[in-house]
């Protein structure tokens, strides 16, 4: 018994000491290649050929920032034509105020002109979206009515699940990738993804 004693004692205390042993270890390795600073991120993004941004600066793709560079041009010839022009040489300068326009004459300032109204077009019928629906090996008849509720192809899953019923397909669902249009029929449906109709 006492030499049991001595034995789990040793091996307690040898637990005891390599565990701090291997604390002692992991703080002399240093943060771990950890970025603490600015300077240590900046450098790393520029070793890698990146560029660091700061949370309030607005990313823009190539697509949005031609957009957006068409749209301030479009404000910049507005602003252009406006009626006011400005000394260039003294942009601060107010301007001095001409001779008030004849509001009797046509085109004058003070004229009012009325625009012509149109009568409104009538609403035309949104088109339906359409839906790509994969269906994958062994998935059930259920499991499609689910899935085709889920991306808003088929309104009622029990509507049609009687229908396929009826068509006595609920063994026979094809696998691939489906178009569907929300809303569509049913027997449209069925025939997509059935290999045989009756």
């Amino acid at each position: 018994m006492i030499r049991n004693r001595q034995f789990m004692t040793g091996l307690g205390i040898g637990l005891i000491v390599g565990a701090l042993l291997l604390q002692i270890m992991m703080i002399g390795q240093g943060p771990n290649g950890k970025l603490q600073t600015k300077e240590q991120i900046e450098q790393a993004a520029a070793a890698l050929n990146l560029k660091v941004v700061s949370a309030d600066q607005e990313l823009l793709t190539e697509e949005e920032w031609q957009e957006k560079t068409e749209q301030e041009q479009a404000g910049l010839d507005e602003g252009i034509e406006s009626e006011d022009p400005v000394d260039p040489s003294n942009p601060d300068a107010p301007n001095t105020p001409g001779a008030p326009d004849d509001p009797d004459l046509p085109g004058g300032k003070g004229a009012v002109s009325v625009p012509e109204t149109t009568s409104p077009a009538s609403p035309k019928e949104p088109d339906k979206a359409t839906v790509t629906y994969k269906i994958s090996h062994g998935s059930t008849l259920t499991g499609v009515a689910e899935g085709l509720l889920k991306a808003g192809v088929i309104s009622d899953k029990e509507a049609f699940l009687q229908a396929a019923k009826d068509k006595k397909i609920n063994y026979k669902v094809r696998t691939g990738t489906f178009t569907f249009e929300q809303g569509e029929d049913f027997g449209s449906i069925i025939s997509k993804i059935s290999s045989t109709v009756k």
